[in-house]
């Protein structure tokens, strides 16, 4: 591949792409947040906690049986761009072949895993159809990514994110069984959908090439740690809570992080954007660019963040209603985790270029061992406050990854490529408007205050740069 076919998507491309993945997603994956109250109202706390605990199995058994090749598609393309058909297929023929055993292993001992994950061994061949299917689609819809097929890639993750909460919300409202309606309802157009994708990229692949396994391995298998730790962090919370606490507590948590996933919409929607285009620039040697330009991609994503702390209490309230209302004292050290989290990918962004994933792996570990700890020795202390607990150290935890992966590029040398004390500052401000927010979400009035000026500020910067927005949108302008 010639550094004249990696020059076409300029920053212009990868900016216009990620606009629309933001609001593409936001309008579909909305759906969502529009349904939670529906489904917070229809399920009983105790069958809400339990979708969130099958929810949280079903992604770390996906992180195992996938090796998270996915991951390795946008890197691939700067050396395999010619044959990338062939390339998506190798891989994913090796993850079914992985998936099908551990499906057998399932289904030989169903009563030791039914018991150990607290789901019942009925909803296990779902389960392991959608772990066969969800590779296939991630693949398809990550190659669009790379290539900046961000039209493809919307519509494709609209379809399948809308089919899916509204076929849950269906069953849900039909079923008796409201918890079996949730389940099937959410993970039924996931099999389907990713099948018929499974066998279009075995079609268009044609031949398996054990070359490429190992090109893949190379990047992927380090990087399952890594995966499996980072879905432990955000879901060990879920995890920990219905089995020291029961799932009334779980519910609570779940409808704090059903809010707290409007944060990380927004942030993988940009990061979805970002990753490709940094992996060109850095194989450019782009270095100024990419330091310019991290800036204005922070501040945009610190700037919605900020909206989004101030209306926590109205997020809570119209996602669970009353019973819920606890929920809003976990949301501002999530929210704040989640900038963290953006900042540090960024860094692990540059490691996955340079292909030293062994450091991400060890780096995820060792944070999701603190968290996992933090939470084993304080709920018990307080089980009534446990969901509160949980999201304090889920902050301490990607607080600790920030740090890590910041001393891995640090020691890469490759630490200048973004600006330290921009990000340090960014952190700082996050930390302490995350803080602010506990005080204003019991002073009504002078919240509302606020979030009038800044919503009015934002406003008058969007007046003020619109024929650039229109440009970003459009092409025009």
């Amino acid at each position: 591949m010639s550094d004249q076919n990696i020059k076409k998507p300029e920053a212009a491309v990868a900016a216009k792409a990620g606009v629309w993945y933001t609001v593409c997603n936001f309008l579909f994956r909305g759906m969502a947040f529009i349904t939670t109250p529906f489904f917070a109202r229809l399920m009983a706390k105790e069958e809400l906690g339990a979708f969130g605990n099958f929810a949280s199995w079903t992604s770390i058994l996906l992180v195992l049986t996938s090796f998270e090749f996915s991951q390795s598609i946008i890197r691939s393309k700067l050396e395999h761009k010619d044959d990338m058909d062939s390339y998506i297929w190798s891989c994913l023929s090796l993850s079914t072949l992985w998936t099908l055993l551990v499906f057998g292993v399932f289904m030989l001992f169903p009563d030791f895993f039914s018991g150990l994950m607290k789901i019942d061994k009925s909803y296990f061949p779902l389960m392991f159809f959608y772990l066969l299917a969800a590779p296939a689609f991630t693949m398809l819809t990550t190659r669009h990514r790379a290539f900046y097929r961000y039209k493809s890639f919307v519509l494709l993750t609209g379809v399948m994110t809308a089919l899916g909460t509204l076929f849950a919300l269906l069953l849900v409202f039909l079923m008796p069984d409201k918890l079996s309606g949730r389940i099937y309802g959410f993970y039924s157009p996931y099999v389907a959908i990713g099948f018929a994708v499974f066998i279009h990229l075995a079609i268009k692949g044609k031949s398996i090439k054990r070359a490429y396994w190992k090109y893949a391995a190379a990047i992927c298998l380090p990087l399952i740690p890594h995966s499996l730790s980072l879905y432990l962090l955000s879901s060990s919370d879920i995890i920990i809570i219905t089995r020291l606490c029961g799932e009334t507590f779980t519910a609570v948590y779940s409808i704090a992080y059903s809010a707290y996933h409007i944060v990380t919409i927004l942030f993988d929607s940009m990061n979805k954007a970002f990753a490709p285009w940094l992996l060109d620039s850095l194989h450019l040697g782009n270095y100024g660019e990419i330091r310019k330009r991290s800036k204005l991609y922070i501040l945009i994503f610190l700037g919605i963040v900020f909206a989004v702390l101030l209306l926590v209490p109205e997020i809570i309230l119209i996602l669970g209603g009353k019973a819920y209302r606890e929920a809003v004292w976990c949301m501002p050290p999530l929210i704040v985790s989640c900038v963290f989290q953006f900042i540090y990918t960024m860094y692990v962004n540059i490691e996955i270029y340079k292909k030293k994933t062994v450091w991400v792996s060890l780096a995820t570990i060792l944070a999701t061992g603190m968290n996992i700890a933090l939470n084993l020795i304080l709920i018990p202390l307080k089980p009534e406050r446990s969901y509160i607990i949980a999201s304090y150290t889920t902050l301490a935890g990607y607080m600790l990854l920030f740090v890590l992966h910041y001393i891995i590029v640090r020691k890469m040398k490759m630490h200048r490529i973004y600006d330290t004390a921009f990000v340090a500052v960014v952190l700082g401000a996050s930390v302490l408007t995350g803080g602010l927010c506990l005080y204003l979400y019991r002073l009504q009035l002078l919240r509302y205050l606020l979030l009038g000026i800044y919503g009015a500020g934002l406003l008058y910067l969007g007046f003020k740069n619109r024929q650039i927005i229109k440009r970003v949108l459009f092409g025009k302008g």
